[in-house]
């Protein structure tokens, strides 16, 4: 078997879990197969099982990523000299792009299908946890950073508030699923900043 660089194994292996994401989410973990990833990315089984030894890792990956992909987009949405209502503006902004009707199978039923099997399926619970910490440091730096300069109300409990930021967010994501009630990207910010604008003082 020839070799092949390492640059042509994370293309190939980029390539498998964005085509496998797209699966997952229209058919759910359970019911997706090998053959329908595998027809949908027109490759054979043995191409696939290079890089993932089964679904459930292939899953996990695929888990992964989204979840990586998610917070790259959110943490670089905004400019780091952008005043603090600017920049949950524009990382909102970013969030309802991800739940619009093009991307929200791709971001939020996948989001939905790794918590289901997060009990069931080993490491996605990690993974999980890792999504939820990464995503509240960043908003608690935020604050802090706000707080810092004065350009928010310095008494907030900082904690609670990121965790009931967070659940309405996840909330948007989840109310986006369903027909007729999908969220424009205005929408979902307009709705984020009123709830907490007396809150982080905008």
């Amino acid at each position: 078997m020839p070799r092949v660089s390492p640059d042509y194994e994370q293309t190939q292996k980029k390539r498998i879990i964005e085509g496998s994401a797209k699966v997952f989410a229209e058919y759910g973990y359970r019911q997706t197969t090998m053959d329908q990833i595998c027809q949908a990315l027109k490759i054979s089984k043995g191409a696939v099982y290079i890089y993932f030894k089964n679904k459930e890792e292939l899953f996990t990956s695929t888990m992964d990523y989204i979840f990586h992909k998610r917070y790259e987009l959110l943490s670089g949405a905004f400019e780091e000299t952008d005043p603090l209502k600017v920049k949950f503006e524009k990382m909102l902004n970013c969030l309802g792009n991800l739940v619009s009707r093009d991307n929200k199978y791709a971001y939020t039923r996948l989001s939905v299908e790794g918590f289901i099997e997060s009990d069931r399926i080993p490491g996605l619970e990690s993974i999980k946890a890792d999504s939820y910490n990464r995503f509240y440091k960043l908003l608690h730096d935020l604050i802090t950073q706000g707080q810092a300069v004065e350009q928010i109300n310095p008494k907030p409990d900082i904690s609670s508030m990121i965790v009931v930021i967070m659940a309405t967010m996840d909330g948007l994501m989840m109310h986006s699923l369903v027909q007729g009630r999908e969220l424009d990207p205005e929408r979902i910010q307009k709705v984020v900043i009123e709830m907490f604008s007396h809150k982080l003082n905008f």
